[in-house]
């Protein structure tokens, strides 16, 4: 064959300049099509691991109730016991730490207190403070996809259900004032009243010890309903384990506040003092409340601390475990009403409807 032949066949089996155009025109089109597919192949098992965290904690919850006649941790409290110098005192806590057994955490709960530091003895029993030797990073308690929590020290991806907590307190509670009986709910000025604290148990489940009052599975149980109100959910601002503020280790929804006391009608929150926790009424809804800063994955960039809501970098929503233990992921465009519901262990004693089937 001549190479003037050879040549010729050659030219008739290149592609001209229009198919190549096509051909990367097809390629980037699929490519379109295909990313977000393995994207989401790649998104979907921290997803499902991080679901798996956070029924891990259920678990732990579960049997903490199991041990204590139904009674759930308490969002923060004082640890009674005797460090390695055999100095009595007292240890301030969040729910983490009160859990960490029921996790396979005994030895750190017990490094923990052999080696917390005495720093008052004014009274009777010291007061301890954690040494910064324990400060580390606890296995179970971060989802992959947190990266500014996930295998760092004092690491916290999930939070608990502390109800409906005062606007003034939403940005940060240091000093621990979100507690039973803190906000008048019926009406008057003056606060931790009976009924002040019997309905701001039925906002929330979690709170700090407060004496007489002791959350309990069983008191959700007879409310809302154990399948019908959350116990724990993800949160990107969430602190550090050994944490005891409260938007660092719950969340919850702000409330407006005048001296303390929760106001009622036309423009507010709430219907009337006789129906506190309804959030559905003409003048006052929730979705159009401003700010919206508890909303489901509002602000993800907001400092730890300051935005005690659900929230992930899980797309279109957050991994949550309901009082029953079970699994489910909430979406983003959830109903505030129906959030709202969720919140409560027994708002329907206090004005709220019930919970529709599907959500």
């Amino acid at each position: 064959m001549s190479q003037d032949r050879m040549n010729e066949e050659w030219e008739r089996g290149g592609l001209t300049r229009v198919e190549v155009v096509v051909l990367l025109c097809l390629t980037a089109l699929f490519a379109a099509f295909l990313g977000p597919a393995f994207q989401s192949s790649k998104t979907r098992p921290r997803k499902l691991e991080c679901l798996n965290n956070i029924r891990q904690i259920g678990v732990a919850m579960q049997n903490f109730a199991s041990a204590y006649h139904g009674q759930l941790p308490s969002l923060a409290g004082d640890m009674s016991f005797k460090n390695r110098d055999s100095k009595s005192g007292t240890l301030s806590v969040g729910w983490p730490i009160q859990i960490m057994p029921a996790m396979d955490g005994s030895t750190v709960v017990k490094t923990i207190k052999g080696n917390a530091v005495a720093v008052s003895e004014k009274t009777s029993e010291a007061t301890f403070r954690m040494s910064d030797g324990e400060r580390v990073y606890f296995r179970g308690f971060t989802c992959h996809a947190d990266p500014d929590s996930h295998q760092k020290p004092g690491g916290l991806s999930y939070v608990v259900n502390a109800g409906f907590l005062s606007r003034s307190l939403y940005h940060g509670d240091p000093d621990g004032l979100h507690r039973l009986g803190q906000l008048s709910w019926d009406g008057n000025d003056v606060a931790d009243e009976e009924t002040d604290k019997e309905v701001a148990a039925a906002s929330g489940v979690f709170w700090r010890e407060s004496q007489g009052v002791q959350s309990s599975l069983d008191y959700v149980g007879a409310g809302d309903g154990t399948t019908n109100t959350l116990l724990l959910s993800e949160n990107l601002q969430a602190g550090s384990w050994w944490d005891t503020d409260t938007t660092h280790l719950a969340f919850g929804l702000p409330v407006s506040t005048v001296r303390g006391r929760v106001p009622f009608g036309r423009g507010t929150f709430f219907e009337s003092a006789e129906h506190p926790l309804n959030t559905q009424f003409e003048g006052g809804t929730l979705s159009t409340a401003t700010p919206q800063d508890w909303l489901i994955n509002s602000d993800l960039k907001a400092a730890i601390g300051t935005r005690p809501r659900p929230s992930s970098n899980h797309e279109g929503g957050v991994n949550v475990i309901f009082c029953d233990g079970s699994g489910k992921f909430l979406s983003n465009g959830i109903d505030p009403h129906i959030y709202a519901k969720l919140l409560t262990p027994n708002g329907v004693k206090y004005g709220e409807g019930d919970v529709p089937s599907q959500y």
